[in-house]
């Protein structure tokens, strides 16, 4: 018992003087040098890395402190500077602090008084690596660095493991430092080897048609090896939701032949996907859709998905099949059909349609090819009809940007022209040209203009026999802000909107963002579908609060319709991407 009662008078004594070395601070001043050279000599400070230790003694410290000048020394090399001047002291302020004081004065830096640097063909012809040379981080008539320096190596044995030089190698990687002359000379020979090619692609898998899947691939057996086109094709299968998982791996070089293989192992997604969602929107009201897809209907690649929307403007209903074509990742062939009943304030609407459309990428546009067939029953004011109209159309879009969802700087572009003849099953002819455009551009973090406009024509000799569809109507939370949604339009005797043959429409908004998520935006807005260019533009305007909610950015709009005697205000929410 006795022994037990010394050992834990030991065990809490040590813990005691532990408790007491703590409580020692050491504060480390260092003056004389630039930041990145001050933060480099901290990192090489014994002292520094050491002064929070709980068995720091007087003795221990004073160690420290008479290693620093070396310690110094060996940070500033790092830099280029040979030849510091280093002032230190260590004195006790207090029984438990103390400060160690360094001033440092730098000397001169150490230049590069030669830099050779040599690559074999064919490396030294390749135009990534040229463009490498092009922009070296260091020169002759530099400060010698050696992080630098050690860049420069990574980044050539990077480029050229990305480039297909897996025998690459220096056989030279010499620096000189002479400090007599106090110079550095650098000599940097680099072996590339022969460039290896793609070889055989192996798809382990029993999902899709391998000519399908090849159709993904932009490189052939024998072409240039690049690591980027591997990633890219990984990507490209990823997006192409036909898989759960997906493996793309080069294989081992063959020196032999200097190819190398590639490895392509994939799984299949499940075959049924449901989803449902619940919104808001002051044009819709309350809405619900619920979607049900079969990402991979046979090898071929054949999908087919459905869609239900439910609002409190009425209903859709459509179903789809969709063909993988010419370039798989970006052209389908698409046959729809489905149904589409709306209530506005100005008409009535049921739409049955059936159609088809290739849509395809040429170049950076996306190009859809639509023949549609619809019947429509329709009233508008006093206007009632029923619509039969085979509708061939195209449409051209574009989008500039980096980021669609929450944009600082990017465009939107779109044309479409559609139309239809009384020769060719329809019982009324028109053609119709409907353009659109918006702007975002960033003037600092925080401010932003949005701007915006829509232009569409209609030529027709028969206006009254053209379903609500194809007509033109303004006002909405995308349109003319401060006016119900679609309640904009040439009017009949009764004051009555029957809609109009062309639409102008005009937008310019102000956005400050106060933080990361909240803003604020005041906007003007002008427009009106109308019968003549000549005729009155209605006009809207007013202020919003800006959210960037986990689903998107929240736009909540308080206008007023200025050009109205009473300019009422009009609550308008939408929610969505910038672009």
């Amino acid at each position: 018992m006795y022994i037990i009662q010394r050992m834990l008078l030991a065990l809490l004594a040590c813990l005691y003087s532990t408790m007491l070395l703590a409580e020692s601070h050491v504060e480390i001043k260092i003056s004389g040098i630039e930041q990145h050279l001050e933060n480099n000599v901290r990192l090489f400070l014994s002292i520094e890395q050491q002064k929070e230790h709980v068995l720091i003694t007087e003795g221990r410290l004073r160690r420290l402190h008479k290693k620093a000048p070396q310690e110094i020394a060996r940070a500033l090399q790092a830099f280029g500077y040979y030849r510091p001047d280093i002032k230190t002291e260590l004195i006790q302020i207090t029984p438990d602090k103390w400060q160690a004081s360094y001033i440092i004065d730098a000397g001169p830096p150490l230049l590069i008084s030669e830099f050779k640097l040599s690559l074999t063909e064919p490396m030294g012809e390749d135009p990534e690596f040229q463009t490498l040379l092009q922009n070296l981080p260091l020169h002759k008539d530099d400060i010698f660095d050696h992080v630098q320096y050690e860049t420069i190596k990574t980044s050539l044995a990077k480029l050229a493991s990305e480039r297909g030089y897996f025998d690459a190698r220096f056989t030279e990687h010499r620096v000189e430092i002479d400090l007599d002359n106090y110079e550095a000379r650098v000599h940097l020979q680099y072996d590339g080897g022969s460039r290896y090619s793609f070889g055989e692609v192996t798809l382990q898998q029993n999902i899709l048609n391998d000519s399908l899947l090849r159709r993904y691939l932009t490189f052939d057996t024998g072409s240039p090896y690049l690591l980027n086109q591997l990633i890219d094709l990984q990507q490209a299968l990823n997006d192409s939701d036909y898989f759960r998982t997906v493996e793309v791996s080069p294989g081992q070089p063959q020196s032999e032949n200097t190819e190398v293989p590639v490895m392509v192992a994939l799984s299949p997604r499940k075959p049924h996907r449901f989803s449902f969602g619940l919104g808001y929107g002051s044009d819709t009201g309350a809405r619900t859709k619920f979607a049900w897809q079969m990402p991979r209907l046979n090898p071929a690649g054949h999908r087919f998905d459905t869609e239900t929307k439910v609002s409190q403007l009425g209903y859709s209903i459509g179903a789809y099949y969709r063909v993988p074509v010419l370039n798989p990742r970006t052209d389908q062939m698409v046959y729809s059909t489905g149904v589409v009943n709306e209530t506005t304030d100005t008409s009535e609407s049921t739409l049955r349609t059936i159609g088809a459309s290739l849509k395809r990428k040429r170049g950076e546009w996306r190009e859809s090819i639509a023949l549609n067939y619809q019947q429509e029953d329709f009233i508008v004011a006093d206007q009632r009809g029923d619509s039969t109209l085979l509708i061939p159309g195209i449409n051209w879009s574009r989008t500039w940007g980096n980021n669609f969802i929450d944009t600082f700087d990017g465009l939107r572009f779109d044309i479409s022209l559609r139309g239809a003849s009384e020769n060719l099953v329809s019982d009324t002819g028109f053609s119709q040209l409907h353009g659109s455009i918006k702007a975002i551009n960033s003037l600092d973090a925080h401010n932003r203009f949005i701007t915006r406009g829509s232009l569409g024509s209609t030529w027709t000799q028969e206006f009254e026999q053209l379903p609500s569809s194809v007509r033109f109507f303004a006002g909405g939370a995308q349109s003319v802000r401060g006016y119900a949604y679609q309640s904009l339009g040439p009017l009949d005797e009764n004051n009555e909107v029957i809609g109009g043959k062309h639409l102008m429409i005009g937008s310019i908004e102000f956005e400050h963002s106060f933080t990361g998520k909240w803003g604020l935006a005041l906007f003007y807005d002008a427009g009106n579908a109308i019968d003549d260019f000549s005729e009155k533009l209605e006009r809207g305007a007013g202020f919003g609060f800006r959210w960037k909610s986990p689903i998107g950015p929240v736009r909540i709009d308080l206008a007023s319709a200025i050009s109205q005697d009473d300019k009422p205000w009009r609550l308008h929410i939408n929610i969505g991407p910038d672009l």
